[in-house]
């Protein structure tokens, strides 16, 4: 998949807030920081967003846990 495919897929995952968009938006952009047809600058970015959405989600796995 050409990476702004996966790019645009990955924003529009990150509209619907919930966890599994979450997670979908996390493996496309991991997905996108891997392909070479972007610049070491873009895939960069794409880590860094990423990085973010996992920070993000782990406050919020762990108040999931501490409720049960």
């Amino acid at each position: 998949m050409h990476p702004a495919s996966l790019l645009i897929a990955a924003l529009v995952m990150l509209r619907h807030p919930c966890a599994r968009s979450r997670a979908t938006a996390s493996l496309l952009l991991a997905r996108a920081a891997q392909h070479a047809a972007l610049s070491p600058a873009e895939r960069e970015t794409c880590q860094c967003l990423l990085d973010e959405l996992d920070q993000e989600a782990r406050p919020a796995a762990h108040m999931q846990h501490a409720a049960h």
